[in-house]
C-alpha cells in the first residue's frame, strides 16, 4: 500500500505533468512566453478568479478589487478563492488537480518562487508593452523582486502592496521605568542598552525590554540569501554567527530570556515587527498606549529595513482571461486604489510621495501615532538568491533563537550542525 508522503508526491508530478501539457497544447510556456501577441480584451461579461495565497479579508477584497473593478470594467466580475491547506507544493497541486486553476495569484515576492517552480505564472512584458503599462510608477526594489531573466519569464507579477518593519513601543512600560522613548533609527547595540534598562521585574512581573523577531525576521534587513547559488545551504556563515551572537547577548540580560509580547501580555517594551501585524493586533485594543519608531539595523546598514515584501498580482498560465486579468491589475494599481490603500494603513505599492499623505487617516487608532518613522528606513534589496526551498533551511535556522533562550551558548556548534542538517534536507527537497 503505498504510503501517505510517496502519494502526495505522486499527486504533485501528476498535477504538474496534466498542466504542463495543457499550457503547452494552448500555445502558452508558462512564463515563458515573451513575444506573443496580445489580444485585446473581450467587453463581453467575464469572472475572474484570484487565488488569495496572500491574506486578503473579505472587506479588502470589495474595497480594493470588487468596487474599483466594476467601475472601471463592468463587464468583469471577480471571485476570491482561499488558498488550501497544507504545505506550498500540497496546496498549489490541490488547486490544480481541482481543474478550475485561478485566474490570478495574489502571492508575496518571496513565496512566487513556489508557483514558478510549478510553472503556473505567464509573463507580464508583452501585457505590459502593449498597455504603456508604467512600471517606474512603483517601488524600484518591489519591481525588481518579481524581475527575472528574460528566458526565465521576465517580469512575473505586479506590486499590489508591500509590507515594512518597523519599531513598536509600549508608551506605558517606558513611562512605568522613567526611560526616555526610543529614537528613529537605533542600531541594535543601541536598542540592547535600552533594553537592559527597561528590563526589570516589579510586583511579580516580568518586564522585557526588547522581543526579538524570529531570526528569519531579524536577518531580512540584511537581504541575506539561505542557499547558495550550488543549492548549498548558507548557515554556517559570518553572518548567522553575528546575528545569534546578538540574540545570545539579549538573552543574556537578567530577565531577558523571557517570552513576553508588546500587545498581548504588553510586558515586552519594544518589539520589531511587521507593520500589517501590529496594526491588526492594535485595531483590537485601541486603548493600548504604543507607538512606533524606525527599524533598527547593525550601524553599518542604518536606514536599510527589510527585505522588499511586496504582495503582488501574477496572471496563471492557464487563465482563458488574461487579458481581463491585466484588466484587474490595473484598475487595483490606479492612483485612486493605493490612495485608498494607503488612508487604511496599507502601505502602497507606488512611489508617488501624494499617496502616502494620509497614511492611516482612516483609521481612528492609529491617530497620533509616529507613523512617518514608518516610512524612514528604504526597503532593503530581496536576497540575492531567493528560491523556493528557503523555508527548508529557515525551519532549521529559526528554532536556534529558542535553544538561545534555554540557554545554549556553543553558536559554532549550533551552526554547524544546522549546515550539515539543512544541507541534507536540501538535498532530498530537490530530489522531489
Amino acid at each position: 500500500m503505498m504510503n501517505t508522503k510517496k502519494m502526495r508526491i505522486k499527486l504533485l508530478l501528476s498535477a504538474l505533468f496534466i498542466t504542463s501539457i495543457a499550457v503547452s497544447c494552448s500555445g502558452q510556456d508558462s512564463a515563458k512566453n515573451s513575444g506573443t501577441t496580445v489580444k485585446a480584451p473581450s467587453n463581453e461579461p467575464v469572472t475572474i478568479s484570484i487565488l488569495s495565497w496572500n491574506p486578503l479579508t473579505d472587506e479588502e477584497f470589495e474595497r480594493y478589487y470588487v468596487k474599483p473593478v466594476a467601475k472601471r470594467y463592468p463587464n468583469i466580475t471577480l471571485k476570491l478563492v482561499k488558498k488550501n491547506s497544507g504545505t506550498a507544493q500540497d496546496a498549489i497541486a490541490s488547486h490544480l488537480m481541482a481543474g478550475n486553476f485561478p485566474d490570478l495569484i495574489f502571492v508575496s515576492n518571496k513565496d512566487i518562487n513556489d508557483f514558478l517552480l510549478a510553472k503556473t505564472v505567464y509573463s507580464l512584458d508583452d501585457f505590459v508593452k502593449s498597455n504603456k503599462f508604467d512600471t517606474k510608477r512603483f517601488e524600484p526594489s518591489a519591481i525588481a523582486s518579481l524581475q527575472r531573466k528574460k528566458e526565465e519569464g521576465g517580469l512575473v507579477a505586479i506590486p499590489w502592496a508591500q509590507n515594512v518593519g518597523a519599531l513598536f513601543y509600549s508608551k506605558d512600560v517606558f513611562d512605568k521605568f522613567g526611560v526616555p522613548y526610543p529614537k528613529d533609527l537605533m542600531t541594535w547595540d543601541e536598542s540592547l542598552e535600552l533594553a537592559r534598562k527597561l528590563t526589570r521585574k516589579e510586583n511579580g512581573v516580568q518586564y522585557v525590554g526588547i522581543n526579538l523577531s524570529s531570526l528569519s525576521q531579524f536577518v531580512q534587513s540584511l537581504s541575506v540569501s539561505y542557499l547558495d547559488p550550488n543549492g548549498k545551504a548558507l548557515v554556517d556563515t559570518a553572518v548567522w554567527k553575528r546575528i545569534l551572537e546578538f540574540y545570545k547577548t539579549a538573552f543574556a540580560i537578567p530577565g531577558g530570556a523571557t517570552k513576553a509580547n508588546l500587545f498581548g501580555s504588553k510586558t515586552a517594551a519594544m518589539q520589531p515587527d511587521w507593520l500589517l501585524t501590529s496594526i491588526n493586533a492594535a485595531a483590537k485594543d485601541p486603548d493600548f498606549r504604543w507607538d512606533v519608531a524606525g527599524l533598527p539595523n547593525f550601524k553599518e546598514n542604518l536606514g536599510t529595513g527589510r527585505e522588499v515584501d511586496a504582495h503582488s498580482l501574477a496572471i496563471s498560465a492557464s487563465s482563458k482571461h488574461k487579458e481581463q486579468a491585466f484588466q484587474v491589475i490595473q484598475a487595483v494599481t490606479s492612483d485612486e486604489v493605493q490612495t485608498e490603500l494607503s488612508q487604511y494603513g496599507r502601505v502602497p505599492a507606488l512611489v508617488d510621495s501624494k499617496i502616502l499623505t494620509g497614511f492611516g487617516s482612516q483609521l481612528p487608532y492609529l491617530a497620533g501615532k509616529n507613523l512617518a518613522a514608518i516610512f524612514k528606513t528604504t526597503p532593503g534589496k530581496l536576497r540575492e538568491n531567493s528560491t523556493a526551498y528557503d523555508t527548508v533551511v529557515l525551519g532549521f535556522i529559526n528554532p536556534l533563537a529558542d535553544r538561545l533562550r534555554a540557554g545554549e551558548t556553543d553558536i559554532n556548534t549550533m551552526l554547524r550542525e544546522t549546515q550539515e542538517k539543512a544541507d541534507a534536507a536540501l538535498a532530498t527537497a530537490v530530489k522531489k
